[in-house]
């Protein structure tokens, strides 16, 4: 399982088509209900004419590419299955090999900006102590790892991303970061290969006790009045929000074929998810996401032909069943949870995730959703810090 040296180049031709493409959109054309400016129904319309406007005028790849390509890319195959990842070594004698695992509609681009903070700390007024060797793979499917052959879940990425850690990259121990799909996986490398996970880092719980099936409203046999409180809140913020994830779950393909020649169809999705999983309490999405790393998202869909691939995970959930833990077990690493004000996906309470983890940290966390890498990385990098000095 060799590595092999990559970097990032789009054909010319690739990125006219794309270009093309957005110029091409008939908003003359396009109809919304007078009611629509604040994203009832998804992303309005004078929204996106500002962010395709300035995709055409103001954004520039090329230099999204260099800022991606400044990291140490490589590709490797793993019982068949093509990966792309990036690997940066910290400073010091011992630095702590770190695993950052992405979600959707995201990818490995989100934790570029951490890299440098987290594998060298002292550049940064800290102490190479903290420093951390850093493993960002894209998930099957995502990015420029390949699509899998049939739809595989977080059970099965989590023992390839175990393979790439112990056997490819020689790392006997690490650590685990992940929120959305990269907290499922890190649970199931929890749960499953404890022997090489040190702990786990989450910004979400998405792996529950018997009984207690994440956002649909169910307990666990012995509930008590805080479990009953969160599952009903949950499965309510769920009810209003998982039109996407049932279409994706059950038509992927449907999905894929509209998606795949429209630059601006793959906008309009990822970003009304962007908006309606960020805190936006105080500021504004693209305050809280700028437009640059937010089109960076999108082209890393579009320059890839991975949308349709991406939503395949959704799919391998149901056939998985991961989502509880079997009667009496837990996750017995180690685990810090960081509690964001996530509007669609909040962290359960310390005593509700203590039923189904070892929680030996819990942070409220004072601002950032489903996306904290992009709306308050200073405190995730402190907050993965907290947690590793704990464990030393």
């Amino acid at each position: 399982m060799s590595l092999t040296p990559f970097r990032v180049h789009i054909p010319d031709e690739d990125l006219s088509r794309i270009r093309e493409r957005i110029q091409s959109f008939r908003w003359a054309h396009f109809r919304e209900p007078h009611d629509a400016a604040d994203w009832r129904y998804g992303p309005p319309t004078a929204w996106m004419r500002t962010l395709c406007d300035y995709w055409l005028t103001g954004y520039q790849w090329r230099e999204a590419e260099r800022n991606i390509n400044a990291a140490e890319h490589f590709l490797t195959t793993i019982d068949g299955q093509a990966l792309h990842l990036v690997h940066e070594r910290g400073s010091g004698e011992r630095p702590r090999p770190l695993l950052l695992v992405h979600g959707w509609p995201y990818s490995f681009a989100s934790y570029l900006h951490l890299i440098e903070p987290l594998t060298h700390p002292e550049r940064f007024g800290g102490h190479e102590d903290d420093a951390f060797s850093v493993v960002i793979p894209s998930l099957p499917g995502f990015g420029f790892s390949s699509a899998p052959v049939t739809p595989i879940g977080p059970r099965r990425i989590a023992s390839l991303f175990n393979q790439l850690m112990t056997q490819t990259l020689g790392y006997d121990e690490y650590l685990v970061h992940g929120g959305d799909w990269g907290s499922a996986i890190a649970e199931m490398l929890g749960f499953y290969h404890r022997a090489n996970v040190r702990g786990i880092h989450l910004t979400m719980l998405s792996v529950r006790h018997d009984g207690a099936a994440p956002r649909t409203g169910s307990v666990g046999a012995s509930a008590g009045a805080d479990e009953r409180s969160f599952a009903v809140r949950e499965a309510e913020l769920w009810k209003n929000e998982s039109a996407y994830a049932r279409i994706q779950a059950t038509k992927p393909l449907k999905l894929a074929y509209s998606m795949f020649d429209s630059p601006v169809g793959v906008a309009a999705w990822i970003a009304e998810a962007f908006h309606a999983w960020s805190d936006l309490s105080q500021r504004p999405l693209t305050d809280a996401v700028s437009m640059d790393r937010l089109l960076t998202e999108i082209m890393l869909y579009l320059v890839t032909d991975s949308f349709g691939p991406s939503t395949w995970i959704y799919v391998a959930e149901g056939l998985e069943g991961y989502q509880t833990l079997p009667q009496g077990q837990c996750i017995d690493v180690p685990v810090a949870l960081a509690a964001y004000r996530d509007p669609v996906f909040p962290m359960p309470p310390r005593e509700v995730a203590s039923l189904s983890h070892s929680v030996v940290r819990y942070t409220t966390m004072p601002t950032g959703g489903h996306f904290p890498f992009y709306e308050d990385p200073d405190a995730l990098i402190e907050d993965l810090r907290g947690f590793t000095r704990a464990l030393r």
